[in-house]
């Protein structure tokens, strides 16, 4: 079934009556005062505690700028940033593709900016990865084997292996494999493989490259087997009934870090070059590869 990625805002259309431009009746948009806290949701990407670290100097730096509390809060697996955009309970989030695309059929968020990498990138993609001494090298290497992933709601720990093994011929995963299990983050999934826990990973091409600069050992004992299409690095979105100025100049702000000292010293303790708009266009090869997957955005059981 194709999938209407345009869905959230026809449907605010219909039954919303008379907007505005952002596609809301003006009674909706949410007004911010001075002091007012503004809830930015994470995914649990890695480490949580150095996650935190890393993003609070986002925080403090929009907090100053802004005039508000802004706060960064790391949720406890990817598919909660869907609930908790669902429920009110923040004003944006920095997403992975899978779970912004998710999140955007079932409510209406706006992408407005991603970072670029120190590589000079602004996308990542996914790996397949086993350790050199497993013996697997192709798909059919990997029956009855144990498989390590991320979390339902991810692009590199999930939907691609799912897209890879139907590649293959494969069209159930679970029942090919003897076991699959969500370690909850990207370096939990890569290190998992490096341990002996699972056979088999897979995880985001940044954090398993991270891995092999600081551990030699991880190096040279693993192999990549397959990689995935590009993907938008993890960016920001909000809620689409957020303030429409407030919106901008949170957009203005993050594409201007790179423009002045401050801005400068914030990018590189965050270890970015600079942010660069994201509008929903950037994620047309996941929207293609959830074709492909006959995935119902609506319906999808994100939860693990």
């Amino acid at each position: 079934m194709k999938i209407n990625k345009y869905f959230p805002l026809v449907f605010t259309i219909i039954f919303c009556g008379i907007i505005t431009s952002s596609g809301l009746t003006a009674g909706e948009i949410k007004k911010f005062k001075k002091g007012d806290k503004f809830t930015i949701a994470l995914i649990p990407e890695r480490n949580i505690f150095e996650q935190r670290k890393r993003y609070k100097y986002i925080t403090d730096y929009l907090s100053k700028h802004l005039g508000l509390d802004v706060r960064a809060e790391v949720l406890s697996n990817y598919g909660k940033i869907c609930d908790v955009f669902l429920n009110n309970e923040v004003d944006a989030g920095f997403f992975g593709s899978f779970s912004y695309v998710l999140t955007r059929a079932q409510t209406n968020i706006i992408p407005i900016a991603r970072p670029v990498e120190l590589d000079g990138t602004s996308t990542y993609t996914g790996y397949i990865f086993v350790r050199k001494d497993s013996g697997i090298k192709s798909a059919k290497d990997m029956k009855d084997k144990v498989l390590a992933l991320v979390s339902r709601a991810t692009t590199a720990g999930y939907i691609f292996q799912l897209d890879y093994f139907q590649k293959n011929g494969i069209k159930d995963m679970e029942k090919y494999l003897s076991k699959i299990y969500f370690a909850g983050s990207h370096d939990a999934a890569a290190w998992s493989v490096y341990t002996g826990e699972a056979d088999i990973g897979g995880c985001k091409n940044h954090i398993f490259n991270e891995l092999c600069k600081k551990n030699p050992d991880f190096k040279n004992n693993m192999v990549i087997l397959e990689e995935s299409v590009q993907v938008p690095s993890n960016g920001i979105a909000v809620r689409a009934d957020i303030d429409p100025d407030l919106q901008k100049r949170l957009k203005d702000l993050l594409l201007n870090l790179d423009k002045d000292q401050e801005g400068k010293e914030l990018l590189k303790k965050f270890a970015v070059i600079k942010f660069i708009e994201t509008s929903d266009k950037d994620y047309d090869a996941l929207y293609k590869m959830v074709d492909r997957l006959n995935i119902n955005l609506k319906t999808y059981p994100y939860h693990d």
